[in-house]
């Protein structure tokens, strides 16, 4: 599969304090680039009427991780202004007041008549802050379980993920 997931649950409390258990998620390389390939292949469009232009980007390959960054070569498209290139983007992890973001840092595309233009603008940061929240039942008893990310590290070979897991009784109604 390609992902390992630690879980360490305890049984739910009585009371209504929700509890906190450590997950620490591990993606290895192969499992980051089969993710990325059941996303291609993703379309842009970059640019305002006359001067539009859509990008489709397509088989990633080569997926490196260094120095926290992410990066890989991936075929780009492009109409009605002829592209046709690999372009190597680098994504990195952002920690801020809101949360953890996987954001575009950068990805230039040399596109006729224009030159070279980074087309990191028009893709929106990837929310990382929770990564699960679903209603579960735990032997008969309702709950809430809200996966939580604390920590985003990226190694040579894989990208690991520290998060608390928080099992809660559903809301009064």
């Amino acid at each position: 599969m390609g992902c390992i997931v630690g879980v360490s649950l305890g049984l739910m409390g009585a009371g209504p304090a929700p509890r906190y258990e450590d997950v620490k998620v591990q993606l290895r390389r192969e499992a980051v680039l089969n993710i990325l390939k059941g996303a291609m292949p993703y379309r842009i469009e970059a640019g305002s009427s006359i001067l539009k232009e859509t990008l489709t980007f397509s088989e990633p390959r080569d997926l490196l991780f260094a120095a926290g960054r992410i990066t890989f070569a991936v075929h780009c498209q492009g109409v009605p202004f002829p592209v046709d290139q690999v372009l190597h983007p680098v994504f990195v992890f952002r920690q801020g007041s809101a949360g953890t973001q996987l954001v575009v840092e950068s990805l230039p595309v040399g596109i006729q008549g224009f030159g070279r233009v980074d087309v990191k603008d028009f893709f929106e940061p990837v929310d990382l802050t929770t990564l699960l929240r679903q209603g579960v039942n735990f032997s008969g008893r309702p709950a809430f379980l809200e996966l939580r990310v604390e920590k985003v590290s990226v190694s040579k070979d894989s990208i690991d993920i520290s998060a608390h897991l928080q099992i809660s009784p559903p809301a009064a109604r």
